[in-house]
């Protein structure tokens, strides 16, 4: 039985002439598309398309077909504003988003996205691997991930930066002086590390474990405020993602390292960090989750 959603999938490929780029444009993968062209087909035993390399064109009867499937989508996004706008049937689009970025990136994101758009957002705080669970059932529409590229396979994703990390310390330490900190500068010395399902901290686990050294952890915490305040009071040294620190050493709208008397150190060698918007592949992506996956992609990835 022919659907709204298989006909604003066809319309989206008479729009851009392509499967790959209606797919691009919807967030959705190329197969889903070609199925649901497949089956109106298939309904209506005729061919909407004749395809030649990358490129479709209408056929006679998909010229036809167009007409009418346009007028139905059209109507269908009448009914959707004239409704959408009342507060019990405006969804709510959920998203999860690490601890660390949410208290940074976040707060701005969310404030320009809701002065442009009358959308309601929920932001879900979790690790990446937790995001990922909630969205494989569903309680996510979409998550902000920190995972490597074998992972954003299995999902439709946009990658919006590449990060690496610095080491935080307190400028009374006997680090605060070095350009550079490597694994061999933290043995035994006191780490305040994110929480152990954090990516992270796996990350750095990982690394420090190749070069032979057990990590000295001296207090596991998702709150930025808390990991600061400690290296400030020289109880121990931290991770963070460099793009998470300005020339000046702000880090978000108001939190000033040298005010808080702590120094941003590189570590090396580099550890290079993936973060994607990612969302389920295949299925119906509601409208506000769509508005909300363009902005981001959008403001993130100028």
């Amino acid at each position: 039985m022919m659907t709204i959603t298989q006909l604003e999938y066809f319309c989206a490929v008479c729009r851009y002439g392509s499967i790959s780029k209606a797919a691009e444009e919807l967030y959705i993968s190329h197969p889903t598309i070609s199925v649901a062209i497949k089956s109106l087909e298939r309904e209506f035993s005729i061919q909407l398309f004749t395809r030649t390399g990358n490129r479709v064109s209408l056929t006679r009867d998909g010229a036809d077909f167009y007409k009418k499937a346009l007028a139905i989508v059209q109507r269908c996004d009448e009914m959707y504003a004239d409704f959408s706008s009342r507060p019990d049937s405006s969804y709510r689009v959920h998203v999860g988003v690490p601890p660390l970025r949410s208290t940074v990136l976040f707060p701005e994101l969310l404030q320009k996205f809701q002065n442009r758009f009358s959308i309601p957002v929920v932001l879900h705080e979790y690790s990446s691997k937790r995001s990922l669970e909630k969205l494989e059932k569903g309680d996510l529409d979409c998550c902000l991930v920190n995972v490597e590229e074998p992972v954003l396979a299995m999902y439709n994703h946009v990658i919006l930066m590449q990060d690496s990390f610095v080491f935080l310390v307190s400028d009374k330490s006997p680090l605060s002086r070095k350009k550079n900190i490597t694994a061999e500068d933290l043995t035994r010395y006191p780490l305040i590390l994110q929480n152990s399902d954090s990516a992270l901290n796996t990350q750095i686990t990982k690394s420090l474990d190749q070069t032979g050294i057990t990590p000295n952890v001296q207090m596991y915490s998702s709150q930025l405020i808390t990991i600061l305040d400690f290296v400030s009071q020289n109880q121990g040294g931290a991770f963070l993602y460099s793009s998470m620190i300005t020339e000046n050493g702000q880090i978000g709208s108001h939190l000033l390292l040298r005010d808080l008397s702590i120094c941003s150190i590189p570590f090396r060698p580099e550890i290079r960090n993936t973060f994607a918007l990612v969302w389920a592949k295949g299925g119906y992506i509601n409208r506000n989750v769509r508005t909300w996956i363009s902005f981001v992609k959008e403001t993130l990835t100028r």
